[in-house]
């Protein structure tokens, strides 16, 4: 009976999940918001670029702009092609397969399949969308000069990893976060296996940016009441952020500062993590759970800061700086790799 009754229930809370959206969901409904933007006279070229820019559990994020080829600026072949009114939406996707140029030839995309990058020189009609993948949900925005990072759209907030920064005076965002090894690994960078990176890290060090959302000076100070003014929180265990700038730190009305963090040694934090898919673990608590204590304007503070998730690879170095691999997140492909296709470099 009670086998019976744990069936039922997987049943019943299994059909509470909702199934999991297709790429080729996600695309139509970017596609229709495209549509929108061609039928209105915002997008005149003939190929619109459109650049998976993250794809978090729950979101998505595309850059939309015009394209004079069906390469991207980043020299990136699409995944996939929609047609509408001899107009061309191409897909750059950070986890699909390229198509190949003799592919896009053949399918009636381009006339020639010797052609060159995004080199569209307008870039006063990009755009960005945010969709949530289990909803009918999404917002649209037009790229402006004045934000310096993705995450500074207010209308992008909810979208982000990290707590939305509504009401509050300082808007914080962890930008990056690169793994360090000591130095008797020069050698044997290129070969260290991620999933070994508990044996082998010394530490983290990356920047948190900071903007100052309000019309008078925004003063950063240590709060003498705790330990640490950054940390990584995971459940009891606590991995400190120790900032290389000076406290304080005064901002400027609406002006910004990107602060310096170098980890303390990370061994004991990294003890209760998986060893399958390490980073991809600590990457997670990076963009979920990293959290500021510092005092504001004199005000203690403790809440979570913004992630900029389209932060889609790491650094691995040594503790010198000599040597530096680029660590891609799981699933998305190798972008260098991707430029050397597209140019056919050897």
């Amino acid at each position: 009976m009670r086998k019976l009754v744990y069936v039922v229930l997987l049943i019943i809370l299994g059909g509470c999940i909702p199934p999991s959206p297709s790429l080729e969901d996600i695309h139509q409904r970017v596609a229709k918001q495209v549509e929108v933007l061609i039928d209105s006279g915002y997008l005149l070229t003939t190929y619109i670029e459109i650049d998976e820019v993250f794809s978090t559990d729950s979101n998505s994020l595309y850059y939309i702009g015009e394209s004079d080829s069906p390469g991207s600026d980043g020299a990136e072949l699409p995944s996939r092609v929609i047609k509408y009114k001899e107009r061309y939406l191409c897909f750059i996707e950070l986890d699909e397969p390229e198509m190949s140029r003799t592919e896009l030839f053949e399918r009636g995309f381009v006339s020639d399949s010797n052609f060159h990058e995004n080199l569209c020189l307008n870039r006063g009609r990009d755009w960005l969308l945010a969709l949530r993948k289990y909803e009918d949900k999404h917002i649209l925005v037009k790229m402006l000069p004045n934000y310096y990072r993705l995450f500074e759209y207010p209308e992008l907030w909810s979208y982000f990893s990290g707590d939305i920064p509504q009401e509050k005076t300082a808007l914080m965002g962890l930008t990056s976060h690169d793994i360090i090894v000591p130095s008797s690994y020069i050698p044997d960078l290129f070969e260290l296996e991620i999933d070994s990176l508990k044996n082998y890290v010394e530490r983290f060090s990356g920047e948190i940016f900071v903007r100052n959302q309000t019309d008078s000076v925004l003063l950063l100070s240590r709060n003498s009441a705790r330990s640490m003014c950054y940390a990584v929180i995971n459940g009891p265990d606590t991995l400190k952020l120790v900032l290389r700038d000076s406290l304080p730190v005064a901002i400027a009305p609406h002006d910004f500062k990107s602060l310096k963090y170098d980890s303390e040694p990370p061994h004991s934090f990294l003890q209760n993590l998986p060893d399958k898919d390490i980073w991809m673990s600590m990457y997670k608590l990076f963009s979920d759970s990293t959290f500021c204590f510092l005092n504001i304007n004199n005000i203690p503070q403790k809440f979570r800061i913004m992630h900029n998730d389209a932060v889609y690879s790491s650094d691995l170095r040594d503790s010198l700086s000599k040597r530096v691999r680029y660590i891609y997140n799981k699933g998305v492909y190798d972008k260098e790799e991707r430029i050397r296709r597209f140019f056919k470099w050897d």
